[in-house]
């Protein structure tokens, strides 16, 4: 009897203190990954950021003003919708050719040609580097994956070949653009303008090895 009572009792204790446990909280961990942001996103500047996501919109616009027979005689280069897949470039020398479109306040745009100067294209550990190497309109910059495309941040240099100013050292000069691919051993290069009504689209086409420039 006596057993009975002590167990009896030992039970009820061990149930009141059941009873004063606080409930059991589970904490639900989520474990989907934080996207990164594109690594060209940590380098550019506000205003640059809108005049990048406003190009396809402003060259679109420009391409609808140029002569039928201009857009004939450039085809896929100057139409804003002719990027492909795979942009990614081999390091070695590139031919550019520099096609600028201008738009006047009324009127047609237009659409100039340089002639073929050399551009060098280099895999290097802060990512594809890019450096005109000869002629008019000397840049040097990064490319930046970005899906079908990459982000192009630079600098107008002040000689062809050089490749001492950096994007942001001096905002006058900076460049900003995109790269796609727009055939079969043909990308593009497409600057912004300082607006809306010019912009500047350097053709890249690969030269073989005998014909790249020495130095």
């Amino acid at each position: 009897m006596y057993r009975r009572i002590v167990s009896f009792a030992l039970c009820s204790l061990l149930a009141a203190c059941a009873a004063q446990q606080p409930p059991t909280r589970v904490v639900l961990v989520s474990t989907v990954p934080v996207e990164e942001p594109p690594e060209w996103r940590k380098s550019i500047t506000p205003e640059d950021d809108l005049r990048l996501e406003s190009l396809r919109t402003d060259w679109g616009k420009l391409h609808a003003k140029l002569p039928p027979r201009v857009r004939t005689a450039q085809g896929r280069l100057v139409d804003p919708g002719a990027g492909l897949d795979m942009p990614s470039l081999s390091p070695g020398s590139y031919r550019c050719r520099v096609v600028r479109l201008r738009s006047p306040a009324r009127g047609a745009a237009s659409a100039r040609s340089s002639a073929n100067d050399f551009c060098f294209v280099s895999a290097t550990e802060e990512g594809v580097a890019f450096v005109k190497q000869t002629g008019s309109d000397p840049a040097a910059g990064y490319f930046y994956p970005d899906g079908k495309r990459y982000v192009f941040l630079g600098a107008r240099q002040r000689r062809a070949g050089e490749n001492s100013l950096g994007y942001g050292n001096e905002p006058a000069r900076d460049m900003v653009g995109m790269v796609e691919r727009v055939g079969s051993f043909r990308w593009r290069l497409a600057v912004a303008g300082s607006d809306d009504r010019q912009l500047d689209i350097y053709e890249l086409t690969p030269v073989p090895a005998d014909q790249q420039p020495r130095g």
